[in-house]
């Protein structure tokens, strides 16, 4: 049998690192912290990161789909490169048949993979270097089919801030400066009023969203991650959310303008640490 490999392309050299934001170095002033503390939509946290792995690993026949996102999570640079050379293809044009015919061959295979990568393309900027944060945005986009992610990946809505819950498994949080397990935040894309739900890495000082409401009743949103997959149900009512983990979240209301400073306080905090 033809390996899933060799049916999808080769991807390279595979010494790649894996992917990592910048946080070894010391900051030395407030305007080189801007750049990092920020909310970054495509950030995977290293647990998440290898949590994901080991399931896509465990599919004894992956889909185009999974393959791609596997390569991108384990080989981030390596994956940038083969997202820079399919650009190329497009950029350069020609007949469409021939056009996905040098797609295949970069490892696009399907027309729904390669036509999530043209949509892709076209969100660039001309001079933009696709780089791991690129190739993370480009895999959410093949996991986005009911494009319930496009109000984030395009930064086109403006977030309001911390429209507010504050979550943490089993009951209730009691403070804000409680532990790691109470930072899930829910955030409200206008206008459209798409929910995220947004946990903050404290290593990293980033915050970041871990899924995204894809249906609203009367009684319930539902949520999906950033790959697809479902990720609970959130009770209107009583504001609990039932994880597809088993696991139950209990949210309760914050003021938008307590969980800012909240966030804020965090992050200097841990800059202060830096400079130590």
């Amino acid at each position: 049998m033809m390996s899933i490999e060799r049916k999808l392309g080769r991807v390279g050299a595979m010494n790649a690192p894996l992917f990592c934001l910048v946080t070894c170095a010391v900051l030395a002033t407030s305007a080189m912290a801007e750049g990092l503390y920020r909310s970054d939509v495509t950030f995977v946290s290293d647990a998440d990161r290898q949590a994901k792995i080991a399931k896509l690993i465990a599919i004894e026949t992956p889909s185009e789909q999974q393959y791609l996102t596997q390569i991108a999570l384990e080989k981030p640079d390596v994956f940038a490169r083969q997202l820079r050379q399919a650009r190329e293809v497009l950029r350069v044009g020609g007949e469409p048949s021939q056009m996905s015919s040098k797609l295949r061959a970069e490892g696009f295979y399907s027309p729904d993979t390669q036509s999530a990568l043209q949509a892709f393309v076209l969100s660039l900027h001309p001079d933009d270097v696709i780089n791991s944060s690129h190739a993370m945005n480009f895999v959410m986009r093949v996991n986005n089919p009911t494009d319930v992610w496009t109000h984030l990946l395009d930064a086109t809505g403006k977030l309001d801030d911390y429209a507010g819950l504050e979550c943490a498994p089993n009951q209730a949080p009691t403070e804000l400066l409680g532990p790691p397990e109470h930072q899930y935040v829910m955030q409200v894309a206008h206008p459209n009023m798409e929910l995220s739900l947004w946990r903050f890495d404290a290593k990293e000082a980033i915050t970041y969203p871990i899924a995204t409401a894809t249906e609203t009743t009367v009684e319930t949103y539902r949520f999906v991650d950033r790959f697809g997959v479902e990720l609970g149900m959130l009770d209107r009512e009583n504001l609990s959310m039932q994880l597809s983990s088993g696991d139950v979240l209990q949210c309760q209301k914050v003021d938008p303008s307590i969980m800012r400073a909240y966030q804020d306080h965090r992050r200097e905090l841990i800059l202060s640490e830096k400079q130590l």
